[in-house]
């Protein structure tokens, strides 16, 4: 069974992509900020990670800085969460690490198909 970290500092979200994620057949971890999920990533390496960008602690750019440098996350895809999408912002999420992008409030359906192109079963 593939984990995925989600890292997000809403609780209602984290409940939201939890529920979802688990429903299709994932083991689920959370964080409420950046440095609980670098701690957890540490812990037990994920499959994949969900990260919203906008979080205290460490942000999600920081975090996705920081687990590239880690030979271990190198390649472990990584999916960015935000709720303030400008002109641009995919591209630089895209330039700092991350594999994907999703814009928030989150399409359901467009969650479940980018983690099933990154962890396919």
């Amino acid at each position: 069974m593939s984990t995925i970290l989600i890292a997000e500092d809403r609780d209602a979200s984290r409940e939201l992509l939890r529920t979802v994620l688990v429903a299709e057949g994932y083991h689920v971890v959370e964080a409420a900020d950046g440095k609980q999920a670098l701690v957890q990533a540490n812990a037990s390496p994920p499959d994949l990670f969900l990260l919203d960008l906008q979080m205290p602690e460490l942000d999600g750019f920081g975090l996705a800085q920081t687990l590239r440098q880690d030979s271990r996350f190198a390649h472990t895809p990584i999916i960015a969460l935000t709720a303030s999408a400008m002109r641009g912002d995919r591209e630089k999420a895209l330039a700092h690490g991350f594999s994907a992008y999703l814009t928030k409030p989150i399409r359901l359906p467009a969650l479940r198909e980018e983690v099933r192109k990154w962890l396919p079963r």
